[in-house]
């Protein structure tokens, strides 16, 4: 009868060793399995490291106009619209040369650019000039038509305007001291010597948001 002894029999497979040694070869396939699943899942959860992308924003934090520096003289008095023309005026000239530079424009070009993008987004319109010029010292300035008038205007930053003009009247000089205060960039626009006009301008860094 022993020819009727079945191959788990004649092999010995049902003895203990065999079902603990069985046992463990399967805890050790499964164990191989879940380490494999979570080492793909690793792989795929690693993100690239995103490296924050910043830009220069340069802020109008706020502008005074002075319509009339010397009252008691009605030929001084200037509108505040046609202060702001000017002003988008000279900013139209350093448009055209610092799309001409090969170098990269200054803080102070910059600067000077937002006040224009200002003006033109209030609906702010230019009006025609001659010799116009600029220096980093001094700032911009150009001839332009006043009520039939040639006049000399000119932009630029306060320290360098102060010397170039009469005293600055209480409400702009206000503002220049607290731009100086604060860390801000002051530019003063003056005309015929005269200053009529201050704006306050902010820089700061801002991160890009990549949405894609």
């Amino acid at each position: 009868m022993g020819n009727t002894n079945s191959l788990v029999d004649r092999l010995h497979l049902n003895h203990p060793i065999w079902l603990v040694a069985g046992g463990l070869i399967g805890i050790l396939l499964i164990s191989l399995v879940v380490i494999s699943i979570r080492s793909r899942k690793r792989v795929s959860s690693k993100v690239e490291p995103v490296i924050p992308k910043f830009i220069e924003v340069f802020d109008i934090d706020s502008a005074v106009f002075e319509v009339a520096p010397y009252k008691s003289d009605d030929d001084s008095v200037i509108d505040e619209y046609t202060l702001k023309t000017i002003t988008l005026t000279l900013l139209v000239g350093l448009g055209d040369y610092l799309s001409k530079m090969h170098e990269n424009p200054t803080d102070q070009h910059k600067a000077m650019a937002a006040i224009g993008k200002d003006l033109e987004a209030k609906g702010v319109y230019p009006i025609a000039y001659t010799q116009w010029n600029q220096s980093p010292i001094q700032g911009i300035a150009a001839r332009v038509i006043i009520d039939g008038k040639v006049r000399t205007a000119l932009l630029g930053p306060s320290l360098a305007m102060a010397r170039t003009t009469t005293g600055f009247p209480n409400s702009i000089n206000s503002v220049v001291e607290s731009a100086h205060e604060k860390g801000n960039s002051i530019f003063v626009l003056a005309i015929d010597g005269l200053a009529y006009g201050a704006y306050e301008v902010s820089h700061r860094l801002q991160e890009v948001v990549d949405n894609s």
